[in-house]
């Protein structure tokens, strides 16, 4: 038996070896797979058909998965893209710059008691710089809220009648203005002090002036309380005006009155002033000083107040008071405004005088009509 087992395995070792040699078993893709020897006459009629199939894919060879018939989708709107410009020449495309300096003018019309006069034309004007004729541009009637800073004085100069002439004043004022008018407060003495900022609200006014109570001072630094006013208020646009409640007397100040004169014909703002000390000047010199600085005193807030357009009053009795303020309101509320270019281009940084008189459908000036605005502008050095 074990004769037997030992032949038997040798002849099938031996038939592995002659299936081996003529290549029976065949390697295809990744697996080892057994097949049976194929005969000749067999193997040539497969040939034969392969050959009519044409070339058959491996097993190696990549898979091709035909896709779905893609769906037809309709055609979108699209914009058309636009054309490229033209390349233009430097010609083509040059500007010229120009610097227009337009000259704005805030106009008061009264009549010799002081009326306000409506319903004027922009040719019931004339319009002059430097005796020169120029031609009005821009007008309009305009009928604007108040823009105004109240600057006080707080000292000794008029501590007798301090509450009078000074805190009474402030208050009435306060009570005439109106619901859309923005009012500031500053008081002074040997430095300013802003007591409110811009606001609507009277309550907030008044609490400002009643805190103050007592003068303690008696050094009255006006010009450089008004040079910085003047100085906060250029970052406010529109229709301005400054207030002045003072005696006029400046008497330590860092700067003197041309400095501050030339920095009041560079504003916009309106300068009306209301001259405190009449009575104090009349019964005594004790605050006062002499008779000879009271004038001065006075002479210096008529100046500031004609140069912007404003005016000036000096009342002696509290009576008048409340006439003045109403008037200064109404010329506030109701001005004319003007504008032009001027004729004179040059950049010399010289001071140019304006003059606006008021005249008749036939072109001659009426007499008992009077046009207040600033006395001029200085044009800036270019």
């Amino acid at each position: 038996m074990k004769k037997e087992a030992k032949i038997h395995s040798i002849s099938l070792l031996i038939i592995l070896v002659l299936n081996l040699s003529s290549g029976v078993i065949f390697l295809k893709g990744n697996d080892s797979q057994k097949k049976e020897g194929i005969p000749e006459d067999k193997k040539a009629e497969q040939q034969k058909i392969q050959d009519q199939k044409g070339p058959q894919q491996q097993i190696s060879d990549p898979v091709i998965i035909r896709k779905k018939k893609p769906t037809i989708r309709k055609s979108r709107l699209r914009p058309t893209r636009p054309k490229r410009a033209k390349k233009t020449k430097l010609e083509d495309n040059f500007t010229l710059a120009v610097d227009v300096d337009l000259v704005n003018l805030d106009v008061v019309v009264t009549d010799r008691s002081g009326n306000f006069i409506p319903n004027l034309k922009v040719n019931n004007f004339r319009l002059y710089e430097d005796k020169i004729e120029q031609q009005i541009s821009n007008f309009s009637p305009t009928i604007a809220p108040l823009t105004v800073v109240m600057l006080l004085e707080f000292t000794r100069n008029n501590a007798w009648f301090f509450w009078d002439d000074s805190q009474m004043p402030a208050f009435r004022f306060i009570q005439m203005l109106r619901p859309t008018d923005w009012a500031a407060i500053v008081s002074y003495n040997m430095q300013s002090k802003l007591l409110t900022d811009f606001t609507q609200n009277k309550q907030e006014l008044f609490g400002a002036v009643s805190r103050m109570s007592i003068p303690n001072w008696t050094e009255s630094n006006m010009y450089d309380a008004l040079k910085k006013t003047l100085d906060s208020l250029d970052e406010i646009d529109g229709k301005k005006a400054v207030l002045l409640v003072s005696t006029g007397v400046d008497t330590f100040s860092k700067i003197n009155f041309s400095t501050v004169l030339k920095r009041v014909r560079t504003t916009d703002a309106v300068i009306y002033c209301l001259g405190l000390g009449e009575r104090s000047s009349f019964y005594s010199e004790t605050y006062m000083g002499s008779r000879l600085d009271y004038l001065q005193a006075q002479n210096n807030l008529k100046t500031f107040a004609k140069a912007t357009g404003g005016k000036a009053w000096f009342p002696r009795f509290p009576q008048e008071h409340h006439g003045i303020l109403q008037q200064i309101g109404i010329e506030l509320r109701n001005q004319y405004s003007l504008g032009y270019l001027s004729t004179n281009i040059k950049k010399d940084g010289k001071f140019r005088k304006i003059k606006v008189q008021v005249v008749d459908k036939n072109g001659k000036k009426v007499k008992r009509v009077k046009a207040r605005t600033r006395a001029g502008y200085r044009k800036t050095k270019g």
